[in-house]
């Protein structure tokens, strides 16, 4: 199961946790992991001030936390990855679990 861990603070982002995979079909088939490995990646390649976040990117494993402020370009980009994320948990809840901190 994917575990995403959400914190936010003040109505401000303030770090993100995606951890784990899907499992919902073998390796390289997994449409939920695509699914959520796109999303996260799409919307980190449009941070406007990508040095404004601490961001580590691996296989099963990514973490986003903000460094300083954050332009408001950068909070739509980031709550449109976690709308994107919330939308794969509603068709797929079995795969893909969302907790806010």
């Amino acid at each position: 199961m994917i575990k995403v861990l959400i914190k936010i603070e003040e109505k401000k982002f303030v770090s993100l946790e995606v951890k784990g995979h899907a499992h919902s079909a073998e390796h390289g088939q997994d449409l939920v992991c695509a699914g959520v490995s796109s999303v996260l990646t799409g919307g980190l390649n449009n941070l406007e001030n990508p040095k404004d976040f601490d961001i580590i990117l691996d296989e099963g494993y990514s973490y986003v936390k903000a460094l300083s402020f954050i332009s408001s370009h950068d909070e739509i980009v980031l709550e449109t990855i976690i709308t994107g994320l919330k939308t794969i948990e509603e068709s797929y809840g079995k795969f893909i679990q969302i907790k806010n901190l």
